[in-house]
């Protein structure tokens, strides 16, 4: 009975190990998918941008005849979503403001998505896992591998520094004998 218990307790420590080693290596995955996730979102909404600059006059008429975006003039609107795509889609693609992108590009999902009346249910559809993601960064940020993870480094590192300086009394140089 005691060699019964001692063999399935190995076996339940082997197991757990196994587990654990596998669950790190899986979370090892997870900056380089936040990294994909926003270079496909800003994919995305980057093409948009470039479409509304390559012919703005188009553009201009779509935000005044088609889109319903409330509020806004349709030439302020114009300007304010492509500046939003571009500049939402490039600072979320290094990782820059991370939050602060998604969060705008999360915005302008939803009155795209609101002010064109004639979505098809699938657009309308990928639009709220566009949300979705966009949510996931708001939330969880950019990931390791973004500059605002390379900033908190640079911070911490020199918040860390200026800690221990403080904590180490300061003794001169030359004693007087």
């Amino acid at each position: 009975m005691a060699h019964r218990d001692s063999l399935m307790n190995r076996v339940i420590d082997h197991g757990a190990s196994s587990y654990l080693r596998l669950v790190r290596g899986i979370e090892a995955l997870t900056p380089l998918f936040d990294l994909s996730v926003r270079l496909y979102l800003a994919n995305i909404f980057w093409k948009g941008g470039m479409v509304k600059l390559s012919s703005w006059m188009s553009t201009v008429m779509l935000f005044t005849m088609v889109y319903d975006v409330p509020v806004l003039p349709p030439e302020v609107a114009a300007y304010l979503s492509t500046a939003v795509e571009l500049g939402g889609s490039f600072l979320l693609v290094i990782g820059l403001a991370g939050r602060w992108a998604a969060l705008s590009l999360f915005g302008l999902n939803i009155v795209a998505a609101l002010s064109y009346g004639q979505l098809s249910e699938a657009a309308l559809q990928e639009a709220f896992y566009w949300g979705v993601l966009f949510l996931y960064f708001v939330l969880h940020g950019p990931g390791l591998i973004s500059v605002d993870a390379l900033l908190d480094r640079i911070y911490r590192r020199r918040h860390t520094m200026s800690t221990t300086d403080a904590a180490i009394p300061k003794q001169p140089i030359f004693h007087n004998a």
